[in-house]
């Protein structure tokens, strides 16, 4: 992540009157950044829709067949080579984790290509793009101020903003405490930063007769209770722990690889990405039988079908299918965010597990492998834990421990996959910066 971001002298932000001034900007950019956020999320839903069900069904189509699905992936990916030829080239790709700094002038190109992306059936999720849109809402509401200010805001608009797809503030109010951590985001501005979180969820629940926008659920449905803890599920947990984050890391090195190919030949891989996610959805529906949406998309949606599956073989096409794709659209020049897809896979590694050891129930194993695969992608283990801990939360509080111990194990696996690389092993981001004299353009 790119933050930029200092809101002000610390002196003067601790003053009553400069902490007032602070936390009414993070209001107000909470407030509208938050909304902003959710109509992006709608609009990306509808798109899917648009794409995968009502054309389809207009056609005559129960759903979109592979040949439908190819021609809109390649539509796609035209859809961001013609957004890489606006100012700024679609900006920094998924692999160089959350930008809070991104200039106004190459904000189209990003959002463009986010649309390319997601609403085409890419395999990423909303996160990066949204927090472009809620940085672009601190910056606009901010365009006369000085540049600090706008760097505070366009921080606590991509807060407000990411905050909109997960359902839950603490998800992301989290993650800030640990870039806070790191000193990837000032500790100064952490109660502004709840402050906007605060007043973005306010738009998503409603007050009084004034109704919110709705929530998006971040839970996994069909997972079932789980309330006492067995030493086998646990030793079984860490293993599959371990599988993912290794899953994860080689997807992600296989993106890294491809993306050096990228920065060569930008055009040709971006459309040799989209036919491999096509062969992979060949493989997929037209030989085993499954829907385009367990492997398109970033997989938030689909958890549920993915929890349900009783068949070891299907499990293991859609892991192994929706990981290629996963890797091409990482380093394949796409725009969304890393974090969901590697969340399903790490659904998708723990239902293989539980119909192997059918005495082992599927939860626990869920709680530790989404935490692993999260932790594994962005390197924020309290994060991840507590993504692991509430997707699953539904089947009880017992999986609480397992989501602990598979961030760790994903962390830890990550860490030592960095060394390996030379990699310095801090959170997917990059280290606050100054902002040019001229603040966002």
């Amino acid at each position: 992540m790119s933050t930029a971001a200092e809101a002000s002298d610390p002196d003067d932000a601790a003053a009553p009157s400069g902490m007032g001034r602070v936390l009414g900007l993070a209001l107000l950019v909470g407030i509208v950044a938050a909304a902003a956020g959710t109509v992006f999320v709608e609009v990306i839903h509808v798109g899917e829709g648009w794409l995968y069900e009502d054309i389809p069904a207009a056609l005559g189509l129960d759903r979109a067949p592979w040949w439908w699905a190819s021609i809109v992936l390649l539509a796609g990916a035209t859809v961001v080579a013609l957004a890489r030829r606006l100012t700024g080239a679609t900006g920094e790709g998924p692999l160089t984790g959350f930008h809070f700094d991104d200039p106004l002038r190459i904000v189209p190109s990003v959002l463009l290509a986010a649309l390319g992306t997601l609403c085409f059936g890419f395999v990423l999720g909303p996160e990066a793009p949204l927090i472009v849109a809620g940085t672009t809402v601190g910056a606009l509401l901010t365009r006369g101020a000085d540049v600090r200010t706008r760097q505070a805001a366009m921080v606590l608009g991509g807060v407000a903003a990411i905050g909109s797809i997960f359902g839950n503030p603490f998800v992301t109010g989290f993650l800030i405490l640990e870039f806070a951590a790191f000193g990837l985001i000032p500790a100064m501005l952490i109660p502004a930063v709840l402050t906007a979180l605060g007043a973005g969820y306010l738009t998503q629940v409603g007050i009084g007769k004034l109704p919110g926008f709705g929530l998006h659920p971040l839970s996994v449905p069909g997972v079932p209770a789980y309330d006492t803890i067995q030493p086998v599920d646990l030793l079984v947990a860490v293993v599959v722990s371990i599988v993912i984050a290794l899953v994860i890391v080689i997807v992600r090195e296989a993106a890294v690889a491809i993306d050096r190919v990228r920065e060569r030949r930008p055009l040709l891989v971006l459309y040799a990405a989209a036919l491999v996610t096509i062969v992979m959805l060949f493989i997929a529906e037209v030989i085993v039988g499954l829907d385009p949406h367990m492997i398109l998309f970033s997989g938030q949606a689909a958890m549920g079908d993915l929890v349900a599956e009783t068949s070891v073989g299907l499990v293991v096409v859609i892991v192994v299918t929706k990981a290629v794709a996963y890797a091409v659209a990482l380093g394949g020049g796409y725009r969304g965010g890393p974090i969901f897809p590697a969340t399903y896979l790490g659904v998708g590694v723990a239902v293989l597990a539980a119909l192997a050891l059918t005495s082992v129930s599927v939860s626990p194993l869920a709680a530790a492998a989404i935490a692993a695969a999260s932790a594994a992608m962005i390197k924020a283990p309290g994060t991840s834990a507590l993504l692991g801990a509430l997707l699953i939360g539904g089947s009880g509080a017992a999986i609480a421990p397992f989501a602990i111990f598979g961030a760790i194990i994903g962390l830890v696996i990550r860490v030592a996959a960095d060394r390996r690389l030379g990699v310095t092993s801090v959170p997917a981001t990059t280290p606050t910066e100054p902002a040019p004299a001229g603040g966002p353009q």
